[in-house]
């Protein structure tokens, strides 16, 4: 049984369900429940899944275009072969990852959840990353539908999860606060099927109880559950839970969890590594109408292993090691901390070095003349019966590494000082004894010898020398290695959220040279097209570390930071038009963000036109336009930036489309607002035609409800109050997640008023408060609904 350090357990007695927490994702998927309506043969089965690990091997050798090809000549060769889906999802997932080509992963992702792929997992999987593609793209009208449609159709399923949070997070972006909350507190509350068997917290993480119980519904909203959490090294503590939302038959209550002594009634749950937690639910009226019914569960603790090779002060990740120095290791795993001593585990260190070419080809041939000698092998044939050259396949399959030592190494638990160290103190260093150099030291604070009680941290540290050597021996403690080996450190993490043993490796390159006490002063890298985007990530550090600045209002230091961000620019440009694609893009698209955060909108301007000029098809031409005509609406020049929008809703292609028409109208709106009697009116009604070509024209665009709430107000104002309560109907029922819900209840219960239908004003009024406590026109309507209600209605 799995558990992720947030994933759930389930405990399902006399109608009560109990849940650690949710797993932000799980990859285990559901068989398929039917074969899919069209199907290859098995040899077309066979053929298409080795093409897909061959690209899977490609992507581990950063051969990134040969992987893409790959995965698509299995769409292209094996139409019927179940395996195309899981080559639209390996596409989709390079689109949206790596290429942040949106509109390209979502076509993929689309393929992925048809009908025709019974795989519901997958399926729900696929819909769910169509909507971040949406959410990537800025349309955030569109991957809240999308979102909503995961909700609906795999409402188990455990990406309904990722849909509450991906719609949350699209709420905060546009600003909706009470509205982003919301759906971020139903991240977690949502059950997979699997999740009854699980039964495992991770250390350190929050352990979440969830109780489903009939009997809540007479409950006082607000009025919270008790539930009993004892550990069997004897931590005692209550945890209180509360309903979700308007469900008064759930709640939801949560306890931090830490290593370390038992304190009862401390409001942490203090836990070891071979811990069990027992959560106790009071259950006062069951079904068979016994009371006081006591419910529990017994969650075992568990931690997710870490493996990382640091720096000496064990502060920093490293992916270099120096040759003739030590190699500091750390592990992290809270469940081997079963003790207030030191605890040890075991683990291996290892040096690899990069086969020569003729060692992989005589590998290759070794492997055709045992797989032509072996009377049991299957040549892979096309569907035509012509061979199947499988060559490249073999290669990809062939371990380029090859062993060259290896050392068993003791690691040993190490307290952990919390007091951070100053810019002028050294790194700490490890001397090891007489006589033992060696041998492999185990490395902890300099506090660890002055301080005394238990030790309960789960991270263990040795240090290993590391010798610059062409001839290893694998019988002493020492790696030997040479210039571009690579040091693998391994760790078999018995008890983890997951199934079974999992192996947990950290790497790092032999370097000769000194990469310094601590941290890396300086690297020299020799690859052109590594150092330009190495340095484009420095302006792009710059510009962010301005941006802080800025919003503390150090305007003198914020302009600092963008001068060198710009400087860094300017040095890259040049070779990035010498090597042109993705890199000269970036360096476009950091330039725009630079002059654009400067408030330079000429030099923006001109940057996302050179931008679209040279790359037409570029993700971030739209996004450029887009902030450019908002920063011009919102400085005033309206038909600047009305001509802004239109160049945008021209752009056939784009994704924001939608966004640009919606601006169009709001431009056009700012105008009447300035404007006085008959002009007003005509360009209040200029606006409501605009308005309503989002609703005509882009349905699918993330402005829809709001426009159709604009129109709505125009109704109002034109006091056709009918038609005003049919279109703020249709926001309220088909576009849950639209701008200024708060302000579309505010008027929907104006025109109930004007209508006379008193009683439902008032409860439109009462809904605004209720979900919008922090609306401005809160305490508006708290004063009407009072006065509605001493009135009678």
């Amino acid at each position: 049984m799995s558990l992720h350090s947030r994933a759930p357990f389930l405990l399902t007695l006399a109608g009560l369900l109990l849940a650690a927490s949710i797993s932000s994702a799980q990859e285990e998927g559901a068989e398929p429940s039917a074969a899919p309506r069209v199907r290859g043969s098995i040899i077309e089965d066979r053929a298409a899944r080795k093409l897909l690990e061959a690209g899977d091997a490609r992507i581990e050798s950063d051969e990134t275009t040969k992987a893409v090809e790959i995965w698509q000549s299995v769409i292209e060769r094996y139409p019927r072969s179940r395996y195309r889906f899981d080559a639209h999802m390996r596409l989709g997932n390079y689109f949206l990852e790596r290429d942040r080509a949106y509109d390209r992963a979502r076509v993929h992702f689309q393929s992925a959840a048809s009908e025709e792929n019974r795989d519901e997992a997958v399926r729900a999987e696929a819909t769910m990353r169509m909507g971040m593609c949406f959410y990537e793209a800025r349309n955030f009208g569109k991957s809240f539908s999308v979102m909503r449609e995961v909700i609906e159709k795999f409402p188990v399923s455990p990406q309904v999860n990722g849909a509450y949070y991906y719609i949350g997070l699209g709420h905060f972006q546009l600003g909706h606060y009470s509205r982003a909350i919301d759906a971020l507190e139903k991240v977690g509350t949502t059950l997979a099927g699997t999740d009854e068997a699980i039964e495992k917290v991770e250390a350190g993480k929050r352990l979440f109880v969830k109780i489903e119980d009939a009997d809540l519904a007479a409950l006082e909203p607000g009025t919270p559950i008790e539930v009993q959490c004892e550990t069997g090294s004897g931590d005692v503590e209550i945890v209180k839970c509360y309903s979700v939302g308007r469900n008064v038959r759930l709640v939801l209550g949560s306890i931090p969890t830490e290593l370390g002594v038992p304190q009862p009634k401390n409001g942490t749950l203090e836990v070891k590594g071979d811990d069990q937690v027992r959560v106790i639910y009071i259950d006062q009226h069951t079904a068979d109408k016994t009371f006081d019914r006591p419910v529990d569960r017994k969650v075992t603790v568990v931690g997710d292993g870490v493996v990382a090779i640091t720096d000496g002060a064990f502060g920093e990740t490293l992916q270099g090691v120096v040759l003739g120095k030590s190699v500091n290791i750390q592990i992290t795993d809270a469940d081997r901390d079963q003790s207030g001593e030191a605890d040890t585990i075991e683990a291996v260190a290892e040096v690899y070095r990069r086969k020569t070419d003729e060692e992989i080809e005589a590998e290759l041939i070794s492997s055709a003349a045992t797989t032509e000698g072996d009377s049991t092998s299957t040549t892979p044939r096309a569907t035509d019966g012509s061979l199947i050259d499988d060559t490249d396949d073999r290669r990809q399959k062939i371990d380029r590494l090859k062993l060259i030592d290896r050392v068993a190494i003791t690691l040993q638990e190490v307290r952990i000082t919390r007091r951070a160290p100053t810019e002028t103190e050294e790194e700490p260093t490890e001397t090891p004894a007489a006589g033992a150099a060696d041998t492999p030291m185990v490395a902890g604070s300099p506090a660890d010898a002055m301080e005394t009680g238990p030790i309960h941290t789960g991270v263990f540290r040795v240090v290993v020398p590391l010798v610059n050597s062409s001839t290893p021996d694998q019988e002493d403690n020492t790696l030997q290695a040479e210039t571009g080996d690579l040091i693998r450190v391994t760790w078999l993490d018995e008890k983890h959220t997951g199934e079974g043993v999992r192996s947990v490796i950290a790497d790092a390159r032999c370097v000769e040279g000194n990469l310094g006490g601590v941290r890396v002063t300086r690297s020299v890298i020799s690859d052109q097209e590594l150092r330009i985007r190495t340095r484009l990530k420095t302006a792009e550090a710059l510009t962010n570390i301005g941006n802080r600045y800025k919003e503390f209002g150090l305007k003198t230091n914020a302009s600092a930071k963008y001068d060198q961000a710009l400087a860094v620019c300017d040095e890259v440009m040049r070779d990035a038009r010498v090597l042109g694609g993705g890199l000269l893009e970036q360096t476009y698209v950091q330039l725009w963000k630079v002059y654009y955060e400067m408030d330079n909108l000429p030099l923006a301007a001109a940057m996302a036109q050179r931008l679209q000029r040279d790359f037409p098809n570029s993700g971030f031409v739209d996004d450029a336009l887009l902030q450019l005509a908002d920063v011009a609406r919102k400085q005033g020049d309206l038909r600047r930036a009305i001509g802004i929008y239109s160049r945008l809703v021209a752009m056939q292609t784009s994704q924001l489309r939608g966004e640009a028409q919606f601006g169009i109208a709001q431009c056009y709106e700012l105008m009447a607002e300035a404007a006085t009697d008959a002009a007003a009116t005509q360009l209040y009604d200029r606006s409501f035609q605009e308005y309503k070509k989002v609703f005509d024209n882009f349905p699918d665009s993330g402005r829809v409800g709001e426009a159709v709430a604009k129109m709505a107000n125009y109704y109002y104002q034109q006091k056709d109050y009918a038609r005003a309560v049919d279109t703020f109907e249709t926001v309220l029922g088909e576009y849950p997640d639209a701008r200024f819900l708060d302000v579309i209840l505010f008027n929907y219960g104006r025109c109930l008023y004007r209508m006379n239908r008193r009683n439902q004003a008032r409860q439109r009024f009462d809904q605004l408060i209720g979900e919008f406590p922090e609306s401005p026109l809160a305490a508006d309507a708290k004063k009407i609904s009072d006065a509605l209600a001493k009135a009678g209605f």
